[in-house]
């Protein structure tokens, strides 16, 4: 058995959720969809499962299959997963009961509601839970029953699902890892980099291993695992695209190549993407031309690589969420790849690489759009607009850092947009957000003689741009932080 739960994906803010609280507590839970069959769960070997799904009138109905009550696992659902489980079991949900609100709860001695008994919550709007027999009320809200369990399994069910800011919520997951699932506490940045190492050289053995750097921190880090798990086994290949951020390509090249020793060819390609970007304005366009063209430049050095066995790929769990990792240019699909952070959200990637000792600048680098600075430009992307739009940034971005502000933010950059009727003219829009797991966005609250000196400098450096103003949008979803 895996020392692991498995969180089944019936909703995605609640699955990161439930994930995100049990690893805080130092035990390995990992996302999958929610209609995975029960065989290929039996074969992940978890010692838990938690049923994610949403709350309230609008929370979509759940159907995880009945087959998974049968694996022998202990079970806890959460949220409309939990009705679905009162189904199976034999109960019923009846119409709704109680409106959104706080309640005091109580919950049975020796399960896992134990530790919610006497705590109050804001709960949600909840039903009327009927029980047949073999169902056991184990946690009620001001006397209706919001939580059960099977008498013979460890199969259990409450009304709320878990938030993200809820200390309740993560006892509730604390006491089903570890007393029902009996996991143990060993998930942390040191056990995950020496687990990825130790995958990374089982999978590879004696072989070769070849990487593709983007100059960002997701292949960055998945890198400099393979690295310390392979040495000179392994080959990175990073086409500079042009389209980085100030000194990015420059800095990244001096720390990987110039100071680790990491055998990384660097291809220039600048004038490449620019040729394949001319003309273009649509943004979807622009994500297509830069794709295609990096995947073609990739498919020409591959015989220059020679042959290897292992791709390393810098997957992220945020590219699995939003279905980006499907569309990034590979140098070979018939190799086995090795994902090593996969599982990772961002802000875990940036934790185990600063764990493993990359420096401080290249650590606070920001997320960034596929397709680098061209998808921050409105209009098309020529050489010229790119290079405006790029001191523009670097310059917002020194005076965010200069002012201390940067560590409470999650992402700032510029974005360039043309000016209406004012030949060659360029508007600057500014954009700092702050982020709740970085799902939900928020325009940053920047102090305005921070602005203001943004503001100036651009105006008095780059005489192109007319205009300077700040996006005050938010974002309820994490790729609604970019203009695209």
């Amino acid at each position: 058995m895996r020392d692991e739960v498995l969180v089944l994906n019936f909703n995605d803010a609640a699955s990161r959720a439930v994930t995100r609280k049990l690893r805080a507590e130092r035990v390995l839970a990992k996302i999958v969809p929610g209609n995975t069959p029960p065989e290929e769960i039996r074969a992940q070997e978890p010692l838990g499962l938690l049923w994610a799904g949403g709350t309230g009138n609008s929370a979509s109905p759940v159907r995880p299959d009945p087959r998974l009550m049968d694996l022998g696992l202990p079970v806890l659902a959460l949220g409309s997963a939990a009705t679905a489980l009162l189904e199976y079991l034999g109960g019923a949900a009846g119409g709704w009961i109680r409106e959104p609100g706080m309640a005091r709860l109580e919950g049975k001695e020796n399960t896992p509601f134990a530790c919610l008994d006497g705590t109050e919550r804001m709960l949600p709007a909840l039903r009327d839970y009927r029980f047949a027999p073999g169902i056991l009320p184990l946690c009620t809200a001001d006397g209706l029953p919001v939580g059960f369990g099977s008498a013979d399994k460890p199969l259990y069910g409450v009304q709320f699902e878990v938030e993200g800011v809820d200390p309740d919520g993560a006892m509730l997951l604390r006491q089903f890892a570890l007393d029902i699932c009996c996991c143990s506490t060993w998930w942390d940045d040191d056990a995950f980099a020496q687990r990825a190492v130790e995958e990374i050289r089982r999978v590879v053995g004696t072989g070769r291993a070849v990487c593709a750097m983007t100059g960002g921190l997701d292949s960055g880090v998945s890198a400099l695992l393979a690295y310390k798990a392979l040495g000179p086994q392994l080959e990175c290949i990073f086409v500079d695209t042009g389209l980085l951020r100030f000194q990015e390509a420059q800095d990244f090249m001096a720390y990987y190549r110039d100071q680790l020793g990491m055998n990384i060819s660097c291809v220039q390609a600048e004038k490449r993407f620019l040729s394949a970007l001319q003309g273009i304005t649509d943004p979807d366009e622009k994500r297509r031309a830069i794709g295609d063209t990096l995947q073609a430049v990739l498919n020409e050095e591959k015989p220059r690589l020679g042959a290897f066995d292992v791709l390393i790929r810098g997957t992220s769990y945020n590219d699995v969420m939003f279905g980006t990792d499907e569309k990034k240019p590979i140098l070979d699909e018939h190799v086995p790849a090795v994902e090593p952070v996969r599982e990772l959200f961002k802000d875990e990637i940036r934790r185990v690489g600063d764990f493993l000792g990359i420096p401080g600048d290249l650590m606070s680098r920001q997320p960034f759009p596929g397709g680098g600075l061209a998808m921050r430009i409105l209009g098309e992307a020529t050489e010229e607009r790119i290079s405006l739009l790029r001191r523009a940034d670097a310059i917002f971005r020194s005076e965010i850092q200069r002012s201390g502000s940067a560590k409470r933010l999650w992402q700032y950059f510029a974005v360039l947009c043309p000016m209406p009727d004012e030949n060659g003219a360029a508007a600057v829009c500014l954009r700092a957000v702050q982020a709740s797991e970085q799902s939900l966005a928020y325009a940053a609250r920047l102090p305005y003689d921070v602005m203001e000196a943004a503001t100036e400098r651009i105006l008095r450096e780059l005489p192109q741009v007319q205009r300077v103003v700040y996006d005050l949008t938010p974002s309820t979803h994490y790729a609604g932080i970019e203009w695209q």
